[in-house]
């Protein structure tokens, strides 16, 4: 399995996540047998970070979406920006153009055609802003800290 392919198989157990509210490890355990060991762990390591940091990206997504609440924007499209919000953010050995790229290749299978776009606008805000936002997480883990 390729990257890409593996990175798309993590797509849709977000997208899961986001529809269900939930994460899914049923659904988790199903991807991952059809897997070798390599794209298990970056499977595993890609989805459990996006769940770990949730709610984080789901504020991020939500002040660069100009207008829409997480809950307003297309279930589909929240899977692909979390996924690559995730990636922009926090792996740094896949670059951020990549992570960019194949969300939008993702929403051209499998969104509408307003959705690539959008995407790219949310995407790229995300990435411009990437040392604020890790700025303003590391604030946000400090006060949770104190409480």
């Amino acid at each position: 399995m390729s990257r890409k392919t593996a990175r798309e198989q993590v797509f849709k157990l977000i997208y899961e996540r986001c529809v269900e509210g939930e994460p899914n490890d049923f659904s988790l355990d199903l991807t991952l047998e059809k897997c070798d060991d390599n794209d298990a762990l970056f499977i595993r390591k890609l989805y459990a970070g996006v769940n770990e940091k949730f709610e984080f990206l789901k504020r991020a997504i939500e002040r660069y979406s100009k207008g829409f609440t997480f809950d307003r924007i297309f279930k589909i499209d929240c899977g692909l920006l979390m996924l690559a919000a995730y990636e922009i953010l926090y792996i740094d050995d896949i670059p951020v153009a990549a992570s960019v790229n194949e969300a939008l290749e993702l929403a051209k299978k499998y969104s509408t055609d307003k959705s690539v776009s959008f995407l790219n606008g949310v995407l790229a805000s995300i990435a411009a802003n990437k040392e604020q936002l890790s700025k303003e997480e590391l604030e946000d883990d400090g006060s949770t800290e104190d409480n």
